[in-house]
């Protein structure tokens, strides 16, 4: 008998799990939230108001090396404040930049986000170690696929989003060529 307890509570297990992941999608997260458009002016469409700053996903440009998406979002500007990569500190941050990312390019592709390592990953160093937002916040939240971040060949330094799911994040050689998400405070 006990082994038929056991199986159908991990069956159920199993069924909550894919339930929870199956009810959420980009798709139907972004139709509902998440689509407030930017109340400042900052050149071009599509971008979208993330509390105290607008973010864009920059998916139909070329793709740019991890330095080189910096650079151009560092061309983007509000007033006194200059663009960066986005950062992200929370999970409705998270799901906001997805929506800009899904609003964008409905396929899921990655995208640097503003997350760099500041000095190479040691094997005895801890994961979250050793990195910072491009627009100098502070990094305390993270969400890394699983396996992540390995640093492979030594050489992953910057992080980008949606590596294997919608939101998770890996480490990668920041001279590869990818989408990007910029964001530009606005007060």
């Amino acid at each position: 008998m006990r082994p038929v307890v056991v199986t159908a509570i991990l069956l159920l297990v199993v069924l909550m799990s894919m339930s929870a992941s199956a009810a959420w999608t980009p798709e139907k997260m972004c139709k509902t939230k998440y689509k407030t458009p930017c109340n400042k002016d900052i050149a071009g469409d599509n971008w979208f108001q993330m509390d105290n700053r607008c973010v864009k996903a920059f998916h139909h440009t070329a793709f740019l090396s991890f330095d080189d998406a910096e650079e151009a979002c560092n061309q983007h500007t509000s007033g006194i404040y200059v663009g960066h990569l986005v950062s992200i500190h929370s999970l409705d941050e998270l799901c906001q930049v997805e929506c800009a990312m899904y609003n964008e390019q409905i396929g899921k592709a990655h995208y640097w986000i503003g997350l760099k390592r500041t000095k190479p990953m040691k094997d005895d160093d801890d994961a979250d170690s050793n990195l910072a937002w491009t627009d100098a916040t502070k990094s305390h939240y993270f969400r890394w696929a699983g396996g992540q971040p390995d640093n492979l060949g030594g050489e992953e330094n910057c992080i980008e989003m949606n590596y294997g799911e919608w939101g998770l994040w890996n480490d990668e050689d920041c001279l590869q060529r990818k989408a990007y998400v910029c964001a530009v405070r606005v007060g």
